[in-house]
């Protein structure tokens, strides 16, 4: 029995273990051989070989003589053409810009005071307009000091007034919420500049007032948003043409009976000098945009005379 217990693990162990005795019992195994693919290479680009230019001097041919060839002469009789007529040039109009004087200064002339006679408006109805409450809260401010005032007195008669009853008013609390508007953002307007003369107005002695200090908290400014700035557009002036002359077309006459309309009293409207020398008060305004229109209009007014 033991030795049919040995027999068994030395089985279990040549088993387990095959590469112990895998040189002495296995022939060598010969292995297949590997198919390998040829490896292909790429072309190789051979720039084409440019062969010198091979000069080829130039074949001269003998010249070939050609006799002249006498033709008889023909006779042509003259030809008398008929005089031909040219109507007269007309030159279009040559186009000569106006020459500009320079602003000849005159004085200004003082007009004797013109009587308007006022003008009577019929009264315009305006509805009444209901705006809704706004709601403003309590500003607090800090406190002033002000000096007591002396006043002089001042006698008044004891007024008697009846006594007028007043019915007490109650009226229920009502609860306004605060509205929060969002901000609104306003473009900055560019307004000319106006001049303004100077009014000389007569010194007003005011006696120096003594004002206490007066204390101010540092106030906490919120950050303010800024848009960014789109610039305007750039103005280009338009490019002048020369004018084109057009001939007049004359058309005949054409009668309008005279139509009788009852005269209408206009009041005089005030119309800024256009082209005329600039007054000795008053400067010329820098906006090129007003110079440009006034040039404009003394040029249409030129053409219209």
């Amino acid at each position: 029995m033991a030795s049919f217990s040995s027999l068994v693990l030395l089985l279990a162990v040549l088993v387990l273990s095959p590469q112990g005795l895998a040189n002495y019992d296995k022939p060598p195994v010969e292995k297949p051989p590997v198919y390998k693919p040829p490896v292909e290479k790429p072309p190789v680009y051979k720039p084409p070989v440019e062969k010198p230019p091979v000069y080829k001097p130039p074949v001269e041919k003998p010249p070939v003589y050609k006799p002249p060839v006498e033709k008889p002469p023909v006779y042509k009789p003259p030809v008398e053409k008929p005089p031909v007529y040219k109507p007269p040039v007309e030159k279009p109009p040559v186009y000569k810009p106006p020459v500009e004087k320079p602003p000849v200064y005159k004085p200004p002339v003082e007009k004797p005071p013109v009587y308007k006679p006022p003008v009577e408006k019929p009264p315009v109805y305006k509805p009444p307009v209901e705006k809704p409450p706004v709601y403003k809260p309590p500003v607090e401010k800090p406190p002033v000091y002000k000096p007591p005032v002396e006043k002089p007195p001042v006698y008044k008669p004891p007024v008697e007034k009846p006594p007028v009853y007043k019915p007490p008013v109650e009226k229920p609390p009502v609860y306004k919420p605060p509205v929060e508007k969002p901000p609104v953002y306003k473009p900055p307007v560019e307004k000319p500049p106006v001049y303004k003369p100077p009014v000389e107005k007569p010194p007003v002695y005011k006696p120096p007032v003594e004002k206490p200090p007066v204390y101010k908290p540092p106030v906490e400014k919120p950050p303010v948003y800024k848009p960014p700035v789109e610039k305007p557009p750039v103005y280009k002036p338009p490019v002048e043409k020369p004018p084109v002359y057009k001939p007049p077309v004359e058309k005949p006459p054409v009668y309008k009976p005279p139509v009788e309309k009852p005269p209408v009293e206009k009041p005089p409207v005030y119309e800024p000098p256009y082209g005329k020398p600039p007054h000795p008060k008053y400067p010329p305004s820098s906006n090129w945009l007003q110079r440009f229109w006034s040039m404009l209009r003394v040029v249409s007014e030129v053409y219209d005379k």
